[in-house]
């Protein structure tokens, strides 16, 4: 996964702020160009851009090639529009805005999410970088999470870290496990990749199953391969979102599941 540039959009809430931090570090780490964006619903606003030049006029932006963008029209619409005019490789988006709210994402981000064809970093406003020491990968053994997996390798050998693969399921039986073993043993042979490992987690909740294991496993970053009708959409629901407590502190990062579908249905037509 080769980032060169990293969209990162603010309304200048708490959240996004904390968000843009991490895309100054990200920028660093990566040496990837930063574009500071911010999107005014309608008219031109003064304030909004004395906000955006005293960003940008911090310290830290001083040692990351940065540069700012202003766009009108709906938030969502205008972050999707510059990620593709700037072929952004990934947007960094606060996981809440200025509107707050108790759901597990605010509207902005779910709709730059659930549209967007390239990788989405969600900051939640408690998160503070630290690098990325252990990385979850959470697979449901679809497909396309193969070349997901391949690509995000790439970015765990970046920082050096630890990628656990992680499958929860509520259904325990020998198909479950076949399955697993399936996409494990496919996995060590084509992802090449010393710290990788593999794990099951069984609970008879989703919900639960998920919470119960970020509490007892360190990581700081949660990687959730999007498609229709999975257990990414499980995790948006309301009511399972508003009792994950792990998404005050985690960011998790979403990538755009049928693209790496249309990879791997690619790859075996030409083997073919």
């Amino acid at each position: 996964m080769e980032i060169k540039n990293i969209l990162a959009p603010t309304d200048f809430s708490d959240c996004s702020k904390r968000a843009v931090s991490y895309a100054i570090e990200m920028a660093l780490n990566l040496k990837a160009r930063l574009y500071l964006m911010h999107s005014m619903q309608s008219t031109f606003s003064l304030s909004s851009e004395r906000l955006l030049e005293r960003l940008i006029n911090d310290d830290r932006f001083q040692k990351v090639d940065a540069q700012t963008l202003t766009e009108f029209g709906d938030p969502s619409a205008s972050i999707l529009r510059q990620a593709k005019e700037i072929e952004a490789d990934l947007i960094v988006i606060g996981s809440k805005g200025s509107s707050g709210g108790r759901k597990f994402l605010g509207s902005t981000t779910t709709e730059v999410i659930s549209k967007s064809g390239v990788p989405v970093l969600a900051i939640p406003q408690k998160s503070t970088y630290s690098g990325f020491e252990d990385i979850v990968f959470m697979t449901d053994f679809n497909e396309g999470d193969l070349s997901a997996l391949k690509e995000i390798s790439g970015w765990a050998r970046h920082f050096n870290a630890n990628l656990h693969v992680l499958h929860l399921f509520t259904d325990d039986s020998l198909e479950e496990l076949i399955k697993f073993r399936g996409f494990r043993e496919v996995a060590l042979e084509g992802v090449n990749y010393e710290k990788l490992s593999f794990e099951r987690v069984f609970n008879a909740s989703f919900k639960k199953g998920i919470v119960d294991y970020m509490a007892t496993h360190e990581a700081q970053l949660i990687v959730l391969t999007r498609y229709k009708k999975t257990f990414y959409e499980k995790m948006m629901q309301t009511d399972h979102a508003r009792k994950i407590e792990f998404e005050s502190i985690i960011p998790f990062l979403s990538l755009a599941g049928e693209r790496y579908a249309e990879e791997e249905q690619e790859d075996r037509t030409i083997k073919q």
